[in-house]
C-alpha cells in the first residue's frame, strides 16, 4: 500500500504543475484583455469629451434597499451629452414616501403589534456629480455603465411606544456604481432598467445597500428636433 502511495505522488505533482501555470497563464490573459479594455474606453471618453456637448434634462428615480428596509427615492438630473456617447451629470436626489417598517416585534404575536413594537424609517437626500459611459449601441439596444459622487445627508428613526431613537448622519458621501440597459419601443420610446450598489465614504454605513430602476424613458429632444424638421417642411411647402 505504501508503495501504491509512493509511485502515485510523482503523478499528481505533474498534473498539478502545468495546471498552475495554465491558471496563471489564463489570468494574465484575463488581466491584460481587461487593461486594454479599460484604456480604451479611457481614451473613448476623453474623445468624446473634446467634442461639443448636447445639454439634456430628466426625472429618475431609484429603489434602494437600506438596512433591509426598502426606501424610494425621487431624482432630478441634467448635463451634457457627448458624442453622443459620453455624458457628464449632476443630480439631486430626496427619499419620499417612506412607509414606516416594523424591524423587532419580539413579544407581540405574529401579525398584530403591542408597546414593545420597533418602527424603523430611513430617509435620504444628497447632491451627486457621475459620469455615464456607453459602450454599446445599437439599433435597439444601450448598455451604458454610470459612476457618480455625492454629498448630502441620511436620517435614520428607530422608535416604539416606550422609545425614541433618532439617529442623523450630515455627512453622506455617497458612490455610486450601476449598470443600466434600454431597449427601444419607438425612434421617441424607450423602455430601461438598472442595477448597481451605493457605498458611503463615511462612517454612514446604515445608508449602503443595492439600487435598481425601472421605468420608462422618453426622448424629449427627439420630439422637439422631429417637430422642428416637420414645422421647416410645412413652411416650406406654403
Amino acid at each position: 500500500m505504501g508503495k501504491y502511495q509512493l509511485n502515485n505522488r510523482p503523478n499528481i505533482y505533474l498534473f498539478c504543475r502545468p495546471l498552475k501555470k495554465a491558471i496563471l497563464f489564463t489570468a494574465i490573459l484575463v488581466s491584460i484583455s481587461t487593461n486594454a479594455q479599460v484604456r480604451h474606453a479611457i481614451d473613448t471618453i476623453k474623445y468624446d469629451l473634446s467634442k461639443k456637448g448636447k445639454f439634456f434634462i430628466g426625472l429618475d428615480g431609484k429603489n434602494n434597499i437600506v438596512g433591509d428596509l426598502k426606501v424610494n427615492m425621487f431624482g432630478l438630473q441634467g448635463g451634457y451629452l457627448y458624442n453622443n456617447r459620453t455624458s457628464l451629470f449632476v443630480g439631486f436626489y430626496n427619499s419620499y414616501a417612506n412607509a414606516v417598517s416594523i424591524v423587532e416585534n419580539r413579544t407581540a404575536p405574529q401579525g398584530k403589534t403591542d408597546s414593545n413594537t420597533v418602527y424603523a424609517t430611513y430617509g435620504m437626500g444628497y447632491f451627486n456629480f457621475g459620469i455615464e459611459y456607453m459602450f454599446h449601441d445599437s439599433r435597439k439596444w444601450r448598455l451604458s455603465v454610470p459612476v457618480a459622487i455625492g454629498i448630502g445627508a441620511g436620517s435614520y428613526t428607530r422608535q416604539s411606544q416606550r422609545t425614541h431613537y433618532d439617529n442623523r448622519h450630515p455627512g453622506i458621501v455617497p458612490i455610486e456604481l450601476s449598470i443600466n440597459a434600454s431597449y427601444k419601443l419607438k425612434w421617441w420610446l424607450w423602455i430601461g432598467g438598472g442595477l448597481g450598489t451605493r457605498i458611503s465614504l463615511t462612517n454612514a454605513h446604515e445608508f449602503n445597500g443595492p439600487f435598481y430602476t425601472f421605468g420608462l424613458q422618453i426622448k424629449t429632444g427627439a420630439i422637439i428636433r422631429r417637430a422642428k424638421e416637420t414645422y421647416k417642411e410645412y413652411r416650406g411647402m406654403r
